[in-house]
């Protein structure tokens, strides 16, 4: 017989109490109503189908043929007009809980203003190069947007639900072509002899779809927060210009094609009394012991997009010649532009590693790093530095370009455990991202037969025996800084899934360049004649660019116990 005494038995030790996890709790049915706050990052482009212009020779009335396009010219036809921009809006839903599984319609609508404009151009294309002058310019912008969707979801923690979302939408954009009334551009529209009306403007409400998914956490019975990404798709919509002077008209005709990705984070108030019996075991849930259950390392791998903002501008343009003093090119140039915007989304990959700390049954420290893959590169077309000063021959052969692939954090983390399963953070650090700048000048060098009895020639800037290197290209590795928040769910005591969005800037780069040209370049064709064009100098160029990004992020790591 064993006999324990009443000290010998007060010295044992006793078990912390054991929380089990409640199975699928009904407390997600119902009516509810929140607000929105993230980002819309557009996919956008123009291409000009067809231009003709009446006040012009018959010959010559299409505008590509007399801008050489049919003669050998590679002409621009179109570029992107991609934005970034924030959104903030309202959504609407009711949700129907199936034991685990919750199948629900929502409703949102949310603002966000963007607008991408080019200069020195009325259209995205090679016949409307107006030169420098900001007087000439096109402009796609999008404002508010909307949609009606399905959703079904799984309960993975009774806190915590993943779900997916399709449906139609709507967006409203709106084109505006700016045709310059200066003299000093190239007038085309000057008030009483030019073409009228100088600004064009075209809106519509855009339908398409949008598909999805994101994640829900019921921070208390009737509050919940989510994390969501969607991807829309509204197609192309065809417009048409006209325009008219005394002696005939211009008619330009060209689509546009629109796509997005919205990220972003939501709080919604679940309308009515929560059910008794949910509510009381979600709030059990939330005021559960949490043991050191967070803490250790982590290893996960995240995907996502990245949105990532830059601009391109000349500081600095000079040609210098043996004898002579620098010709400053920017001289004179009041109404000139500078700049291009080159935005653009993309895919991201990205492993990270971190350490928890929990310092707290509720809160919790923590470090990270991380790595991430997202290669995309922006161009403009007809001339091979930004801006409209540095020139070229408005065609495909001469381009510039702005290039990111890579970028990676080392962060400080703060988090709060709203429940044993649900961890919200804040997060901020340094960063890192790759930046290339490749400069392309043409090198053709040939006759255009544009039409009978019109003659050209393409004479690239860096045609041999002219400027040189025709190429350059020019890399660094950016640092700055990104902050963000997120949300973290456990799926099991070592899967831990999440949802992050991060902003990053990247300050300015500078970067200068320097052809060389000591000699002479010349056509010789019995058609044409003989063209002979003298270089002889050096061209001295300054540019900065400006980086900023915007990731969203879904991740799944594996916490090493």
């Amino acid at each position: 017989m064993l006999v324990v005494s009443a000290a010998n038995a007060a010295d044992l030790p006793v078990k912390a109490p054991i929380f089990k996890t409640p199975a699928a709790v009904e407390a997600w049915g119902g009516l509810y109503v929140g607000a929105s706050l993230g980002f819309r990052a557009s996919e956008s482009s123009v291409d000009v189908r067809s231009a003709t212009d009446t006040t012009a020779p018959a010959v010559l009335q299409n505008m590509f043929v007399a801008a050489d396009c049919f003669a050998g010219l590679p002409c621009v036809t179109g570029r992107s007009f991609n934005g970034t921009a924030f959104r903030v809006g309202p959504y609407l839903g009711y949700n129907w809980q199936i034991g685990r599984t919750v199948l629900g319609l929502e409703g949102d609508a949310a603002y966000a203003d963007q607008t991408t404009t080019i200069f020195g151009a009325a259209y995205p294309a090679t016949p409307f190069n107006g030169g420098a002058s900001t007087s000439n310019s096109f402009a796609l912008k999008t404002t508010w947007d909307a949609s009606i969707r399905g959703r079904a979801g799984y309960l993975i923690d009774p806190a915590v639900l993943l779900y997916g979302t399709a449906g139609p939408s709507w967006i409203h954009v709106q084109t505006t072509s700016n045709c310059s009334t200066l003299v000093s551009a190239d007038g085309r529209c000057v008030p009483g002899v030019g073409l009228a009306p100088a600004s064009i403007s075209n809106s519509r409400t855009q339908l398409g779809y949008t598909v999805g998914g994101g994640i829900e956490a019921m921070l208390w019975p009737n509050w919940v927060a989510r994390a969501e990404y969607r991807f829309a798709d509204y197609g192309h919509f065809s417009n048409t210009d006209v325009r008219t002077a005394a002696t005939g008209g211009q008619t330009v005709s060209y689509d546009t094609f629109l796509k997005t990705h919205t990220a972003t984070f939501g709080l919604a108030y679940k309308l009515g009394t929560a059910n008794a019996t949910g509510a009381t075991a979600l709030a059990a849930y939330a005021a559960a012991p949490s043991t050191a259950s967070w803490n250790g390392a982590y290893l996960g791998v995240g995907a996502g997009i990245r949105a990532s903002q830059a601009s391109s501008s000349i500081d600095a343009a000079s040609f210098t010649t043996a004898g002579f003093p620098p010709i400053n090119l920017l001289n004179g140039c009041g109404d000139c532009f500078r700049s291009d915007q080159f935005h653009t989304t993309a895919a991201r990959i990205s492993p990270y590693l971190g350490y928890n700390w929990q310092i707290d049954p509720k809160w919790l420290l923590g470090v990270e790093g991380d790595f991430g893959w997202a290669d995309r590169q922006s161009s403009v077309f007809g001339r091979y530095l930004p801006g409209g000063i540095v020139g070229g021959s408005g065609g495909l052969n001469d381009s510039y370009s702005l290039r990111t692939k890579w970028d990676a954090s080392i962060r400080a983390r703060v988090g709060y455990i709203i429940n044993p399963a649900f961890l919200a953070y804040l997060t901020g650090g340094a960063a890192w991202t790759s930046l290339e700048q490749t400069s392309n000048c043409d090198t053709a060098l040939k006759p255009l037969f544009t039409a009978p009895g019109f003659v050209a020639s393409e004479v690239g800037n860096c045609t041999p025996g002219l400027l040189s290197p025709a190429v350059i290209r020019q890399s660094t590795v950016r640092t700055g800084f990104t902050v963000g928040g997120g949300g973290e769910m456990k799926l099991t005591e070592s899967w831990i899934l999440r949802g992050e969005y991060r902003y990053a800037d990247f300050g300015t780069a500078r970067f200068s360049q320097t052809r060389d040209c000591n000699g002479s370049a010349t056509i010789n064709d019995p058609a044409f004649g003989v063209q002979t064009v003298f270089c002889s100098g050096t061209q001295s160029t300054t540019n900065s660019v400006r980086l900023q990004s915007h990731t969203a992020t879904f991740g799944i790591a594996y916490r090493f116990n």
